[in-house]
């Protein structure tokens, strides 16, 4: 109890270890955003430069076009935990050695 009487948060503070696996998550999936991104861009942008324009009725085209990089741009994503783990256990070894 605080002193006020009322009920205070009890669940117990996040480790050192763990604040950094966070920070490890949130800095993969920033990068994977990015890339994921960049790939669909530059994937559509190619599509819809060199196969859409040279079709009579682009329409279905145009979905194709806009659906197609959905793919190489989730395939980053399958390795978030890989690096994500790979990034915490490099910032936990930092972490660890002791600083002169």
């Amino acid at each position: 109890m605080s002193e006020n009487g009322k009920m205070t948060d009890l669940s117990p503070a996040p480790t050192a270890e763990e604040t950094l696996r966070a920070e490890a998550r949130t800095w993969i999936y920033e990068r994977l955003a990015l890339l994921s991104a960049v790939i669909y861009i530059v994937g559509a942008g190619l599509m819809f430069v060199f196969y859409v324009p040279f079709i009579e009725n682009p329409y279905r085209y145009f979905t194709i076009a806009a659906v197609v990089p959905l793919l190489p741009a989730a395939l980053p994503w399958l390795f978030f935990r890989y690096l994500s783990g790979r990034r915490a256990r490099k910032l936990i070894a930092e972490h660890a050695q002791p600083h002169s």
